[in-house]
């Protein structure tokens, strides 16, 4: 007989590993998708235009990616200036939702193609013809910069200009795309692995549960007969009687137990005697 607690604690745990294996199929799905829009770069850029106006977050309080200010152009120090020819004399101005000028607050110039730094590093798609020569916002990594900080308010709306024609990459949003596919990773492989473990264990528990049972239960009014009685053998007188069993009837012998004394003498008389062969 199946040990039916076992059985369905296994079942449990096999209907839990099932909802893993579909939540963590979603999860991987996801993830798929996040990294194959990160990997699109160029989705993440807008242009050119020569005003674009983004508002600052930090959700997390960790910082923003911020914006890259990008320009049609190549790379390149003919002139030996560490300084990129190609936007040496651009510039583009930063204003908040007040109208006021925050350029050397939340963003800067950089243009620069040095041994310590290259915009050319940063740049998020490579030989696409344009090139990063400025930054707005980039507070993730400021904190440990000694010579480029940059003050933005959360929630504030900055608009950046310029006379030249502007391409803007959304380096924020390509991080926390490329940070969502890889938590959807992570919480698949999770999931996965949670459900691996529950199958396993609902898998052994299933099969102990089917092969193992306790022992039937006697019925109620039925006890076990403790001594096998010999065919032919009647109980002896004063055995106790085993429950479900008929009761024994008490054996009597005719005249047994009788005290002769308490029998009265009834005399007999000869003379009396119908008999008539007494009388010849």
């Amino acid at each position: 007989m199946a040990n039916k607690p076992v059985l369905i604690v296994g079942g449990i745990c096999m209907v839990l590993a099932i909802a893993s294996f579909g939540i963590a199929g979603t999860s991987w799905s996801d993830g798929v998708d996040e990294f194959e829009n990160a990997e699109k770069e160029e989705a993440f850029i807008k242009g050119p235009d020569n005003s674009f106006t983004y508002t600052y977050t930090d959700d997390d309080g960790q910082g923003s990616g911020g914006w890259y200010v990008m320009m049609d152009g190549e790379y390149g120090d003919a002139d030996g200036n560490d300084r990129t020819d190609a936007c040496e004399n651009v510039t583009f101005t930063i204003t908040d939702s007040g109208g006021n000028d925050v350029t050397g607050e939340a963003g800067h110039v950089i243009c620069t193609d040095s041994n310590e730094w290259r915009d050319e590093w940063a740049d998020p798609v490579e030989g696409d013809g344009l090139m990063v020569f400025g930054y707005v916002c980039a507070t993730i990594d400021s904190a440990e910069d000694e010579w480029v900080t940059y003050t933005c308010v959360i929630g504030e709306e900055y608009t950046i200009t310029s006379d030249t024609q502007l391409y803007i990459f959304d380096k924020d949003s390509y991080d926390l795309q490329f940070v969502d596919g890889l938590w959807s990773f992570l919480q698949s492989g999770f999931l996965g692995s949670l459900g691996a473990c529950c199958c396993g264990l609902g898998g052994i528990l299933v099969l102990v549960g089917a092969l193992t049972g306790g022992a039937p239960k006697p019925m109620v009014g039925y006890m076990p007969q403790q001594q096998t009685m010999q065919q032919g053998m009647m109980p002896q007188q004063g055995m106790p009687q085993q429950m479900g069993q008929m009761p024994v009837q008490p054996q009597y012998t005719v005249g047994a137990g009788i005290d002769s004394s308490s029998v009265a003498d009834t005399p007999v008389s000869v003379d009396d005697s119908p008999s008539s062969v007494w009388d010849n």
